[in-house]
Protein backbone atom coordinates (compact mmCIF):
# COMPACT_ATOMS: atom_id res chain seq x y z
CA UNK A 1 0.00 0.00 0.00
CA UNK A 2 1.51 3.34 -0.95
CA UNK A 3 0.80 6.58 0.69
CA UNK A 4 1.51 10.09 -1.09
CA UNK A 5 3.62 10.60 -3.98
CA UNK A 6 4.39 7.32 -3.97
CA UNK A 7 5.88 6.86 -0.72
CA UNK A 8 5.54 3.08 0.49
CA UNK A 9 5.91 2.82 4.70
CA UNK A 10 7.88 1.38 6.11
CA UNK A 11 7.13 -2.60 7.57
CA UNK A 12 6.48 -3.33 10.78
CA UNK A 13 9.38 -5.61 11.07
CA UNK A 14 12.05 -2.84 9.69
CA UNK A 15 10.34 -0.52 12.28
CA UNK A 16 10.87 -3.05 14.89
CA UNK A 17 14.83 -3.95 14.01
CA UNK A 18 15.10 -0.13 13.93
CA UNK A 19 14.18 0.54 17.35
CA UNK A 20 16.12 -2.48 18.73
CA UNK A 21 18.91 -1.30 16.60
CA UNK A 22 18.77 2.05 18.05
CA UNK A 23 18.92 0.59 21.81
CA UNK A 24 22.31 -1.71 21.06
CA UNK A 25 23.87 1.39 19.35
CA UNK A 26 23.45 3.15 23.42
CA UNK A 27 24.02 0.02 24.99
CA UNK A 28 27.41 -0.65 22.96
CA UNK A 29 28.68 2.60 23.26
CA UNK A 30 27.79 2.97 27.43
CA UNK A 31 28.02 -0.56 28.54
CA UNK A 32 30.35 -2.20 26.48
CA UNK A 33 32.76 0.47 25.82
CA UNK A 34 32.87 0.78 29.71
CA UNK A 35 33.64 -3.25 30.12
CA UNK A 36 36.33 -3.01 26.80
CA UNK A 37 38.41 0.19 28.23
CA UNK A 38 38.30 -1.38 32.28
CA UNK A 39 41.64 -3.30 32.73
CA UNK A 40 41.07 -6.73 34.38
CA UNK A 41 38.10 -6.79 37.37
CA UNK A 42 35.83 -3.93 37.70
CA UNK A 43 36.57 -2.04 40.56
CA UNK A 44 33.90 -1.15 43.01
CA UNK A 45 31.98 2.11 42.43
CA UNK A 46 29.00 3.42 44.19
CA UNK A 47 27.05 5.55 41.69
CA UNK A 48 26.43 6.87 38.29
CA UNK A 49 26.14 4.31 35.38
CA UNK A 50 29.67 2.69 36.57
CA UNK A 51 28.09 1.99 39.61
CA UNK A 52 24.66 0.64 38.11
CA UNK A 53 26.87 -1.83 35.96
CA UNK A 54 28.59 -3.05 38.99
CA UNK A 55 25.52 -3.09 41.20
CA UNK A 56 24.64 -5.54 37.87
CA UNK A 57 27.42 -7.51 37.53
CA UNK A 58 27.64 -8.40 41.87
CA UNK A 59 24.38 -8.57 42.48
CA UNK A 60 23.45 -10.76 39.37
CA UNK A 61 26.39 -11.34 36.57
CA UNK A 62 29.58 -11.78 38.63
CA UNK A 63 31.05 -12.55 35.01
CA UNK A 64 30.89 -8.71 33.72
CA UNK A 65 32.72 -7.75 37.34
CA UNK A 66 35.20 -10.13 36.91
CA UNK A 67 35.73 -9.13 33.08
CA UNK A 68 38.64 -11.00 31.86
CA UNK A 69 40.58 -10.29 28.91
CA UNK A 70 38.02 -12.06 26.26
CA UNK A 71 34.98 -10.62 27.63
CA UNK A 72 37.02 -6.83 27.22
CA UNK A 73 37.99 -8.12 23.86
CA UNK A 74 34.71 -9.03 22.92
CA UNK A 75 33.00 -5.62 24.80
CA UNK A 76 35.66 -3.71 22.66
CA UNK A 77 34.46 -5.63 19.21
CA UNK A 78 30.97 -4.36 20.38
CA UNK A 79 31.45 -0.56 21.57
CA UNK A 80 34.02 0.21 18.18
CA UNK A 81 32.37 -1.84 15.77
CA UNK A 82 29.06 -3.20 16.34
CA UNK A 83 27.86 0.28 18.22
CA UNK A 84 28.31 2.02 15.01
CA UNK A 85 27.09 -0.51 12.72
CA UNK A 86 23.66 -0.06 14.75
CA UNK A 87 24.03 3.49 13.69
CA UNK A 88 24.46 2.65 9.78
CA UNK A 89 21.85 0.03 9.86
CA UNK A 90 19.66 2.27 11.45
CA UNK A 91 19.87 5.12 8.85
CA UNK A 92 20.29 2.63 6.33
CA UNK A 93 16.77 1.27 7.23
CA UNK A 94 14.98 4.63 7.48
CA UNK A 95 16.16 5.55 3.88
CA UNK A 96 15.26 2.16 2.85
CA UNK A 97 19.29 0.73 0.95
CA UNK A 98 19.84 -2.13 -0.58
CA UNK A 99 23.70 -1.81 0.40
CA UNK A 100 22.76 -3.39 3.77
CA UNK A 101 21.84 -6.52 3.29
CA UNK A 102 25.47 -8.22 3.07
CA UNK A 103 27.10 -5.95 6.09
CA UNK A 104 23.46 -6.94 8.39
CA UNK A 105 24.20 -10.54 7.30
CA UNK A 106 27.89 -10.81 8.38
CA UNK A 107 26.81 -8.68 11.60
CA UNK A 108 24.51 -11.13 12.06
CA UNK A 109 26.53 -14.22 11.93
CA UNK A 110 29.40 -12.64 14.33
CA UNK A 111 26.88 -11.38 16.48
CA UNK A 112 25.26 -15.28 16.65
CA UNK A 113 28.83 -16.91 17.25
CA UNK A 114 30.07 -14.37 19.90
CA UNK A 115 26.75 -15.01 21.95
CA UNK A 116 27.59 -18.47 22.19
CA UNK A 117 30.98 -18.50 22.91
CA UNK A 118 28.92 -15.50 25.56
CA UNK A 119 26.42 -17.35 26.64
CA UNK A 120 27.85 -20.69 26.58
CA UNK A 121 30.82 -19.46 29.50
CA UNK A 122 27.56 -17.86 31.42
CA UNK A 123 25.83 -21.41 31.43
CA UNK A 124 29.06 -23.59 32.07
CA UNK A 125 32.37 -21.45 32.79
CA UNK A 126 32.44 -19.99 36.24
CA UNK A 127 31.56 -17.65 37.68
CA UNK A 128 27.92 -18.41 36.76
CA UNK A 129 25.39 -16.17 37.29
CA UNK A 130 23.20 -15.89 41.05
CA UNK A 131 19.85 -15.56 38.97
CA UNK A 132 20.01 -17.25 35.43
CA UNK A 133 16.73 -16.98 34.19
CA UNK A 134 17.17 -13.06 34.97
CA UNK A 135 20.77 -13.26 33.04
CA UNK A 136 19.45 -15.17 30.40
CA UNK A 137 16.51 -12.90 29.74
CA UNK A 138 18.01 -9.82 29.68
CA UNK A 139 20.52 -11.24 26.97
CA UNK A 140 18.13 -12.57 24.42
CA UNK A 141 17.52 -9.81 22.58
CA UNK A 142 20.82 -9.96 21.83
CA UNK A 143 20.10 -13.03 20.14
CA UNK A 144 16.64 -12.85 18.86
CA UNK A 145 17.85 -9.62 17.33
CA UNK A 146 20.73 -10.79 14.41
CA UNK A 147 18.09 -13.58 14.24
CA UNK A 148 15.05 -11.25 12.91
CA UNK A 149 17.80 -9.75 11.19
CA UNK A 150 19.18 -12.47 9.05
CA UNK A 151 15.57 -13.42 8.47
CA UNK A 152 14.69 -10.49 7.07
CA UNK A 153 18.16 -9.59 5.30
CA UNK A 154 18.57 -13.26 3.51
CA UNK A 155 17.71 -12.79 -0.38
CA UNK A 156 14.37 -14.08 -1.28
CA UNK A 157 13.83 -15.46 -4.75
CA UNK A 158 10.69 -13.97 -6.75
CA UNK A 159 9.18 -16.40 -9.01
CA UNK A 160 11.10 -16.15 -12.54
CA UNK A 161 14.34 -17.15 -9.31
CA UNK A 162 15.59 -13.60 -8.91
CA UNK A 163 16.74 -12.25 -5.86
CA UNK A 164 13.87 -9.69 -4.82
CA UNK A 165 14.57 -6.15 -3.18
CA UNK A 166 14.34 -5.57 0.35
CA UNK A 167 12.24 -2.46 0.19
CA UNK A 168 9.47 -1.77 -1.83
CA UNK A 169 9.98 1.76 -3.36
CA UNK A 170 6.30 2.38 -4.55
CA UNK A 171 7.68 3.26 -7.79
CA UNK A 172 6.24 1.69 -10.73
Amino acid sequence: MTGHKGHVPMRWIDRVLLVFALSFCSTSLLFDRMAALEPGPMAPADSGLKGFFYWWGSTYDPLIVLNPLWLQIASGVSAFVFGPFYAVLAVALVRRREWIRWPAIIYASVMLYSMVIFLGVHTFGEPRPTVPWLVALLYAPYVLFPLALLRRMLPRRGPAGEVRPLFETGRG
